[in-house]
């Protein structure tokens, strides 16, 4: 017999996952990042996502497009709009914390110089994943998932972006977000 190879994905504890749709997706990253809820989403800087993507996400919508049920399974837009959702409640998380250092909530004490983490294995890197990781998944990283995201920052300055600092905080804070154990409850 061949052993079988599951790609290190552990088996859910609980019986009957489900994705959150398009309230508690908002909400839980409303809470998680604390942040308004109104500043979570936004399209075109005035349309909450939930309410323009609410049917990709799961949700009804009786009154404009005549969905009065929601969908037996996930639509093909949900992937999109779940990291189109998450992006900009990291974006509006990362600008509150770079621009009002003293009141940062996830990056605190995170140092940049010249636009790039000043040391990714500092403790203040580590503090502001383990926040990460507890804020999205409610527990802590492992190790592997904590050199995981520091090893991210160095593959993003890698890339010769501007601002790979803030660059990383993006793409770290997308990464645990959008993940399977943040969008399934």
């Amino acid at each position: 017999m061949t052993p079988s190879y599951d790609g290190g994905v552990a088996k859910s504890q609980k019986g009957n996952l489900r994705f959150k749709g398009p309230e508690r997706l908002s909400l839980d990253l409303a809470a998680a990042l604390e942040l308004p809820v109104s500043s979570v989403c936004n399209e075109l800087g005035q349309y909450p996502c939930v309410n323009v993507h609410g049917v990709s996400l799961g949700g009804v919508d009786p009154y404009a497009h005549s969905v009065y049920e929601t969908a037996p399974v996930t639509g093909a837009a949900a992937p999109i709009t779940v990291e189109r959702t998450v992006l900009s409640a990291c974006n509006a998380r990362i600008a509150q914390d770079i621009n009002a250092p003293a009141t940062a909530v996830v990056f605190k004490d995170v140092a940049l110089t010249n636009g790039k983490l000043t040391d990714p294995a500092s403790p203040a890197v580590a503090t502001a994943l383990s926040s990460l990781v507890r804020r999205a998944w409610l527990r802590d990283p492992t190790q592997d998932e904590r050199d995981t995201l520091v090893q991210l920052a160095r593959d993003v300055e890698a890339t010769g972006t501007p601002n790979p600092g803030v660059a990383w905080m993006q793409a770290a804070c997308l990464a645990v977000f959008s993940s399977a154990e943040a969008v399934f409850y």
